[in-house]
């Protein structure tokens, strides 16, 4: 260890900080997938495709390829139309694809394991992290006392 242990100790009192961040992020993430289950399902057709590279990692290689199409799909007696991040999926202009839409929003229809999955995961780091807290205030008390 060294001749500062100080900034360990801080970094793991308040590890619980970072973990229930990245827990709340996931809880949302993974209730609005579960939520988008309850939108109308469509089919739509994919139009105009913009590629994006987007970074996975701090490499200059670590990227992916991510696709936002101009889609159209019926419903309630019109067309609507509405610009969808398709992911990494190769698309064609003419292809369909499953969407959930509610009004003039679309979204990719995904599976509902993969919302529930997200947001049990989400609910398991903010419980790791309320553990954590609750450990680290038991031993600054067991300190003063």
């Amino acid at each position: 260890m060294g001749d500062n242990p100080a900034p360990i100790h801080l970094a793991r009192r308040f590890a619980f900080v970072a973990i229930g961040l990245v827990g709340l992020i996931f809880l949302v993430i993974g209730g609005w997938l579960l939520l988008s289950l309850a939108w109308v399902p469509a089919t739509g057709t994919v139009g105009a495709c913009q590629t994006h590279n987007v970074r996975t990692g701090t490499s200059p290689t670590s990227k992916r390829t991510e696709h936002v199409c101009q889609v159209t799909w019926e419903a309630d007696g019109g067309t609507h139309r509405a610009s969808v991040n398709l992911g990494t999926d190769d698309v064609a202009p003419g292809q369909t694809v499953e969407l959930r839409v509610n009004g003039d929003d679309a979204v990719v229809a995904t599976p509902a394991w993969l919302g529930a999955a997200t947001a049990a995961a989400g609910a398991a780091l903010i419980a790791v992290a309320a553990i954590l807290m609750l450990r680290a205030r038991r031993r600054i008390r067991g300190m003063t006392a």
